[in-house]
């Protein structure tokens, strides 16, 4: 059996508005156009069928996941999980991103937010590793497809989809606000399949 993920990035926040590091730190709640993107996502993903949401506690997510509920046309249930959460980003939550890029270096920061699996346990000081990220997004994966849904949307971060990105080995992720990234999981293989839809 195959299973439908589609993992989506919550709207925009003033945060994302003035390039600054946002992990799980910093609860933000979506800007104006934040609030215009989640209902334009909302839109296009009716026809998708989710059967349930699962989303992370920040609110920027919530609020992200709430909208397609809203819009939905059955009563789509949201089940927040604590693992789908921004990573913790240490010292650099808060500044801007020219301002880490001068405490830490550009190529230390660009493997922060770009790793291949040869530097994912790097990390700002006090923060989380993507490697560390993506153990637990990926456990809290594994319970989503023990569950009967063949359809989910999994409302999260820019963050855990990098760190999906590197852990299972995809290609051309999108990552903008209210981006959409379709995952196929084979229950008989246990394999992810990135869909290109």
């Amino acid at each position: 059996m195959k299973k439908n993920l589609y993992v989506i990035r919550h709207g925009e926040t003033m945060y994302n508005l003035e390039y600054r590091w946002q992990g799980c730190g910093l609860d933000a709640v979506l800007n104006e156009n934040g609030e215009r993107q989640a209902a334009e996502l909302a839109k296009n993903v009716q026809n998708l069928g989710f059967e349930v949401l699962y989303c992370s506690p920040l609110i920027r997510a919530v609020q992200t996941a709430n909208e397609i509920a809203r819009q939905s046309e059955k009563d789509l249930p949201i089940v927040i999980l604590q693992d789908l959460r921004e990573g913790n980003f240490g010292e650099a939550e808060g500044h801007t991103f020219d301002e880490v890029r001068a405490m830490f270096g550009d190529e230390f920061v660009e493997n922060v937010c770009w790793p291949t699996c040869e530097n994912w346990n790097i990390r700002f000081p006090g923060g989380e590793s993507k490697r560390e990220i993506f153990g637990r997004v990926l456990h809290c994966i594994d319970q989503i497809v023990n569950k009967d849904n063949a359809i989910v949307g999994i409302v999260c971060h820019a963050g855990v989809m990098s760190a999906l990105k590197c852990g299972l080995g995809l290609k051309n992720t999108p990552n903008g606000n209210c981006s959409v990234l379709h995952l196929q999981y084979n229950t008989q293989t246990r394999e992810f399949v990135q869909i290109f839809d």
